[in-house]
């Protein structure tokens, strides 16, 4: 029997709401050891710390990401293939010296906030590596072994009284204003595994700091890849619950198992950023790098097949660029190399993810992500479209138009904007801003179904999507030609 281990739904018995925050939500996930670079790849998994990673910040900001999932800050080792990385956890009581101390953890942390940036943490929640202290001061709370690693035993009460009080302390230390469940993939069941986060959660509750937690494989308050495939018909596929869920375009976990490849999954599509992720009613959560459209550069400790030896029931199959190869292209290994974002096409694309964020941002009353409070509906368009255009709308008041552009060439589409189905009068002036191209104009009820847009085609700079916003005008005596 194959498992989708993306897509197991678990309900525990207490959970705390989703964080309001969630509805603005934009996540932008990075490796601390590879996502900046000051010793060049250091022993080869990467040189970056909490320090170098804080210097990114502002770039961060002027980005228009509004949370960070950090992929690991305990302390991880070389278990898999000799590439360091958290999911290897030796000791989660410990910061990773390789990355910083606490000081520096907590400093990041608090530059983030000063920014209005988030930090959800990484939580590896099935087990250790054997070496761990921790199996040797409690035997006890281990039971079997899943990826060559010691396996919590979340039977055990004092195991479960003592990761409860782990999570907690963490949070408090170091300001994390959630987590990332790596797993559940153990041998313990999910429900037991998700469980506990109902203490942590309302635990840390209780002390004044909320958190959000987001499960890998099954969802807690949302899970990292609700869906990572690009719909083109956004209203079709609309429901309203749950209420928070995520469209994951990236996952680090492309490319495991496989040789030397970009396994990046947007490549430069400002239609799959903008029409299917940005502008929807999903959380956007994407790679570092994927803004500028990254190149890949694996550390050289990376390895193909990295699980080789204890993976079997959890064997990854993903296309293998490099058959012939021994080198890995595990994204979670890639190394940034930031000249890149400076070069021409690699800055076109900075550039758009840029302006997408900042529409999406400066219009939250419109493009949020809370699903039980958004309205849309499908646009017809002639000529038909391969993405069918949406738009998102509050009754009677305003609304934003999406019209998406996956072809290369230039398209120009007609299209039969619903005012009734909005609760608009068909009737009066409307006022239309072209909020790519800070551009205004007014029309006249009755045109508004022939409203006729150009959008660029995909994959060159400012192509792939146009966003209108859409406002009745009261009191306006004629038509402004």
């Amino acid at each position: 029997m194959v498992i989708d281990m993306a897509h197991i739904e678990v309900k525990t018995k207490n959970p705390t709401n989703p964080p309001k925050w969630l509805q603005d939500a934009v996540i932008y996930e990075l490796n601390p050891k590879t996502f900046t670079s000051p010793e060049g790849e250091g022993e080869g998994s990467g040189s970056g710390t909490f320090r170098s990673a804080a210097e990114k910040l502002p770039y961060l900001k002027a980005l228009g990401v509004n949370t960070i999932w950090m992929a690991g800050f305990t302390k991880g080792n070389r278990h898999f293939s000799d590439f360091w990385t958290v999911y290897a956890m030796e000791d989660p009581e410990k910061v990773d010296e390789a990355l910083g101390t606490s000081e520096d953890l907590r400093a990041f942390v608090d530059e983030a906030h000063r920014l209005k940036i988030r930090v959800v943490a990484e939580a590896v929640t099935h087990g250790v590596t054997k070496d761990s202290p921790l199996t040797k001061a409690h035997p006890e709370w281990f039971k079997g072994s899943e990826w060559g690693m010691a396996d919590f035993d979340y039977g055990n009460r004092d195991f479960r009284e003592w990761w409860i009080r782990l999570w907690m302390k963490h949070t408090m230390d170091f300001g994390f204003d959630g987590y990332r469940l790596d797993g559940p993939n153990g041998v313990s069941s999910f429900e037991e595994v998700l469980g506990v986060w109902d203490d942590i959660a309302w635990g840390c509750l209780e002390q004044g700091h909320e958190i959000a937690v987001i499960g890998e494989n099954s969802r807690y308050h949302v899970r990292q890849c609700d869906r990572d495939t690009f719909t083109h018909d956004m209203a079709g596929d609309f429901s309203p619950v749950p209420e928070f869920a995520t469209m994951q375009i990236s996952c680090h976990d492309e490319g495991i198992n496989m040789g030397p490849g970009n396994y990046y999954v947007l490549r430069g599509s400002r239609f799959k950023f903008g029409y299917c992720a940005v502008f929807g009613y999903n959380i956007p959560l994407f790679m570092a790098g994927e803004e500028f459209d990254a190149n890949v550069h694996s550390v050289s400790a990376l390895k193909k097949k990295i699980y080789e030896g204890f993976e079997n029931s959890r064997e990854i199959d993903f296309y293998d660029l490099n058959p012939d190869t021994e080198g890995g292209g595990w994204l979670l290994g890639n190394r940034l190399c930031w000249e890149e974002a400076e070069e021409t096409g690699h800055r076109e694309m900075l550039l758009d993810c840029q302006k997408i964020l900042k529409i999406r941002n400066e219009n939250s009353d419109l493009l949020h992500y809370n699903r039980k409070d958004t309205k849309i509906l499908p646009v017809q368009s002639i000529p038909k479209s391969g993405s069918i255009p949406y738009i998102r709308y509050r009754p009677g008041e305003s609304a934003i138009l999406v019209v998406g552009n996956e072809r290369t060439v230039d398209c120009e589409f007609i299209l039969r904007i619903p005012l009734k189905e909005m609760g608009f009068k068909e009737e009066g002036i409307f006022q239309v801003v072209d909020l790519w191209n800070n551009d205004a104009w007014t029309v006249e009820a009755r045109y508004m179904k022939c409203l006729r847009v150009m959008v660029p085609g995909d994959y060159k700079a400012q192509g792939g999507v146009r966003v209108y916003r859409i406002v009745k005008l009261h009191n306006m005596v004629k038509i402004i030609e």
